[in-house]
C-alpha cells in the first residue's frame, strides 16, 4: 500500500483527498474549489440509507456551502437524465457540482457539467475523441467526485459513457477538459457494498489495470503507467477475495480503493481493448463491469504472442508457475481466480444474455477498426468477424483451445 499511496498522493492531473473518513472534509473542499452554491448528485436511496449523503450535506453546510439535490441517475446513466440534471443545474443556479456514488453517477456529473458549462443544448456533438477541447474555450463549473465503490475510477478518468436509447447504443466521451480537479477517495464509503458489487466492481478495477498494462501501442505516452499497473495488480490478486469474504475488512478496503485509483491513472492515457469494446454492446443484458471482467481472459488468449514478457510479469503477481506455456497459464489462473470469488466465467452461464448478442458485437467491433488497431495484438480488417467470432464464442463456451491456436 506504501507505493500505491505515494503514487496517489503525487498524481499530478487530480488532487486526491484519499483516507477513512475524507467525506467529513468534503465542505472545506467545496469551499477550495469555489463553491458557493452546490448541486449534489446522487443514484438510488443507498446513498441516503447509509447515513452517508446527510454527513455530506453536513459538511457543506458547516462550511458555509449550500447545496440542493439531484437524485435518480440510473447504471447506464441516460442522454435524458444528463438533460434533467442539465436542467437542475440551471434551475438551481449551482455554481459547482458534488457526486456522492458510482461510476454512473460521476460520468453523469461530468456530461452535465460539459452541456451547462458550454451553454450547449444537445450532449452528442461532446461524444467522441477531444469534441469537447476543439470546441470549448472556457472553464467547467468545478466538481468534486466522491465514489461510493471501488471500481470505475471516475474520480480520475477523461472518460464518460452515457446511454442513448433512441439509438440503442452506449457512446463515450473521452477528453482531458473532464478529468476532476480534485476528488475525495473515502475506503469507509466501500463498506456498505454487498458482495456480487464488491466483487463486480473490484474486477472492474482489474480489467482498467490489466488491459492498460497489456496495451503496447501506447506504452511510450505514459512511461510510469505500466509500474502503476502492476502496483493496481498486485492489490487486486491479494485483496478482492478478502473483501468479497467479509466487506468490514478495512485493509482489503483500502487496498481496492487505491487499485481502483491506480486503474484510473492507467487508462487515463493507455487505451483499453477488446472487453470493453464489447461491453458497449452488452450493456442492456450485462452490467459493465461483469461483461469487462468475462472478456478479459479470452482477449487475454488472443494477445499473448504479443506479450510473452508482460505476461511473465502477471503470472508472477498471480503466485503462477509459468515455465511453459505463459499464456495459458495467465488465462486460466484469471478464470481460477474468478472462480474462487463466485464470479461466472462464461457468457452462457448469464441467463440474460442472448446467444444472438455475439453477432451483435462481432458486427460492432468489426465497425471500429481505429479499436482493433490499437490493440496488443491488432486485428486485422480482412480477419476481424473470424478473429472476433473466435474469442467471444470461446468466451460463450469457456474454451481457449481456439483461441490460442489463432
Amino acid at each position: 500500500m506504501e507505493k500505491a499511496l505515494d503514487i496517489i498522493k503525487n498524481w499530478a492531473l487530480t488532487i486526491v483527498t484519499f483516507e477513512d473518513g475524507a467525506l467529513e472534509k468534503a465542505g472545506n473542499i467545496a469551499k477550495e474549489m469555489g463553491m458557493k452554491n452546490a448541486l449534489i448528485v446522487i443514484g438510488g436511496g443507498s446513498v441516503e440509507k447509509s447515513g452517508q449523503l446527510g454527513r455530506l450535506q453536513a459538511t457543506l453546510t458547516r462550511a458555509g456551502v449550500k447545496h440542493d439535490l439531484f437524485k435518480g441517475i440510473e447504471p447506464n446513466p441516460s442522454v435524458e437524465s444528463i438533460y434533467r440534471m442539465a436542467l437542475k443545474l440551471l434551475h438551481c443556479k449551482a455554481d459547482g457540482i458534488v457526486g456522492l456514488g458510482g461510476g454512473s453517477v460521476l460520468d453523469a456529473c461530468k456530461a452535465a457539467n460539459v452541456m451547462v458549462s458550454a451553454k450547449a443544448d444537445d450532449i452528442h456533438p461532446y461524444f467522441g475523441v477531444d469534441n469537447i477541447k476543439k470546441s470549448f474555450k472556457g472553464t467547467l463549473l468545478p466538481f468534486l467526485p466522491i465514489p461510493t465503490t471501488a471500481g470505475t475510477s471516475a474520480e480520475v478518468t477523461k472518460y464518460s459513457n452515457i446511454t442513448d436509447h433512441a439509438l440503442g447504443v452506449k457512446k463515450l466521451v473521452s477528453d482531458e477538459t473532464i478529468i476532476p480537479k480534485r476528488a475525495i477517495v473515502d475506503p469507509e464509503l466501500t463498506k456498505s457494498c454487498p458482495p456480487a458489487l464488491t466483487r463486480i466492481v473490484g474486477l472492474d478495477t482489474l480489467t482498467h489495470l490489466m488491459e492498460g498494462y497489456m496495451n503496447n501501442v501506447h506504452d511510450s505516452v505514459d512511461p510510469g503507467a505500466n509500474a502503476r499497473a502492476i502496483e493496481g495488480m498486485r492489490l487486486v490478486f491479494k485483496y478482492l477475495p478478502r473483501a468479497v469474504k467479509d466487506g468490514s475488512d478495512m485493509e482489503a478496503r483500502r487496498a481496492m480503493s487505491a487499485a481502483c485509483v491506480l486503474g484510473g491513472t492507467v487508462i487515463v492515457y493507455k487505451s483499453t481493448g477488446g472487453p470493453h469494446m464489447n461491453s458497449f454492446s452488452w450493456f442492456s443484458v450485462l452490467d459493465h463491469g461483469e461483461a469487462t471482467a468475462l472478456m478479459l481472459p479470452y482477449y487475454t488468449a488472443y494477445y499473448g504472442k504479443n506479450i510473452q514478457d508482460k505476461l511473465k510479469q502477471v503470472a508472477a503477481l498471480m503466485g503462477l508457475t509459468a515455465s511453459g506455456d505463459v499464456t495459458r497459464a495467465v488465462v486460466l489462473g484469471l478464470i481460477d481466480f474468478y472462480k474462487a470469488i463466485g464470479q461466472k466465467t462464461r457468457l452462457a452461464e448469464h441467463a440474460r444474455f442472448p446467444k444472438e448478442f455475439i453477432e451483435k458485437a462481432i458486427a460492432d467491433a468489426a465497425q471500429n477498426q481505429m479499436k482493433l488497431d490499437a490493440m496488443p495484438r491488432p486485428i486485422p480488417g480482412a480477419r476481424s468477424k473470424e478473429i472476433l467470432r473466435t474469442i467471444i464464442e470461446g468466451a460463450w463456451t469457456g474454451d481457449i483451445d481456439a483461441i490460442l491456436a489463432l
